[in-house]
């Protein structure tokens, strides 16, 4: 049977939109994520966003059949933002009582565990975490490590906020500050990349030694979202998954 061409035409139009209408749906972003430039666990390669921590949310998200965006912004930006916009997430973030009621938290994805690191001049003259107060002790705004830090006694004045993981680690290498605070494997990336041999920095004792490393979603999201995907981080640590992840970027540390 031949169509007329205004039947012709209406049939295209009608499958023109039935195609575009499923081509929104499947390009529909169901979460953004938000995170900082913190290496090996979220950092950018090129224009990507990867990581310890974007690996297993990129296979969570993946798992659970739900399209994620990923953006690298300064830490407070993507504070701000998860917590005023819904199905959204934050990440990697240390889940502390002070943010306890911020986020819902997805996780966790390990321990944390942070130390305090010294450049070698003046490593000697740091027993304690008072004698912090006589150096120039750098952190990230808003990160935990502040908190944990005022915590301990150090006081402002002897704290130095830099608004990114780049800005820090140049200071350090520069003579600018003398103390950093980061876990492990966190240094480790940090002093390879930023050219910092192990003669010139000391790991002198822990700064923190409990709790998680986590994503934190924003309280509003959709219930089903956090569900699906909680089960499905459940189900990459069940598997070994997440494991397998950590141990790519670790493996040369």
């Amino acid at each position: 049977m031949r169509l007329s061409p205004t039947k012709f035409w209406k049939s295209c139009c009608l499958g023109a939109l039935y195609l575009l209408a499923h081509s929104v749906a499947a390009s529909t972003i169901d979460i953004k994520a938000y995170t900082e430039e913190w290496p090996p666990y979220n950092f950018l390669n090129g224009k990507q966003v990867t990581g310890i921590s974007t690996d297993i949310l990129r296979a969570a998200c993946n798992n659970a059949h739900l399209q994620c965006e990923f953006q690298l912004v300064p830490w407070t930006r993507a504070y701000k933002t998860v917590q005023e916009t819904k199905n959204t997430i934050i990440y990697t973030i240390a889940r502390i009582p002070t943010r306890e009621a911020q986020f819902v938290w997805i996780g966790p994805l390990f321990p944390r565990t942070t130390w305090i690191y010294a450049r070698a001049e003046v490593a000697d003259k740091i027993h304690h975490m008072k004698d912090l107060e006589k150096f120039r002790v750098g952190v990230i705004r808003a990160e935990a490590s502040l908190t944990d830090l005022t915590e301990a006694g150090v006081p402002s004045s002897a704290i130095r906020i830099f608004n990114s993981n780049t800005d820090e680690m140049r200071m350090l290498k520069a003579g600018q500050i003398d103390v950093v605070v980061n876990t492990e494997i966190g240094m480790a990336v940090n002093q390879q990349q930023f050219d910092i041999g192990a003669d010139k920095l000391v790991k002198l004792m822990k700064l923190y030694d409990a709790g998680s490393l986590y994503f934190g979603m924003n309280i509003n999201s959709d219930p089903i979202l956090i569900e699906k995907l909680q089960n499905a981080v459940d189900k990459l640590r069940r598997d070994g998954k997440i494991q397998l992840i950590v141990q790519q970027y670790t493996k040369a540390h």
